[in-house]
């Protein structure tokens, strides 16, 4: 599935839980999301703003194309 490049952290965290992440912690603006066998991926979280070209690196990260 493709994705647009500039989303909400808000929608980036839906497609992460969608896709099998969990959320293991919040610290201040970060949410650090978890999966068996692989990396953590930390979403950065300013409400409804636009993250920009950080949403194509955390999807990356996460290996959701």
């Amino acid at each position: 599935m493709l994705y647009a490049i500039s989303m909400t952290a808000r929608e980036i965290m839906k497609i992460l839980t969608d896709n099998g992440w969990t959320l293991e912690c919040v610290k201040d603006s970060h949410h650090f999301f978890e999966k068996e066998g692989c990396r953590p991926v930390t979403v950065p979280f300013h409400g409804n703003k636009d993250i920009g070209h950080f949403s194509k690196r955390i999807l990356k990260e996460a290996d959701i194309k």
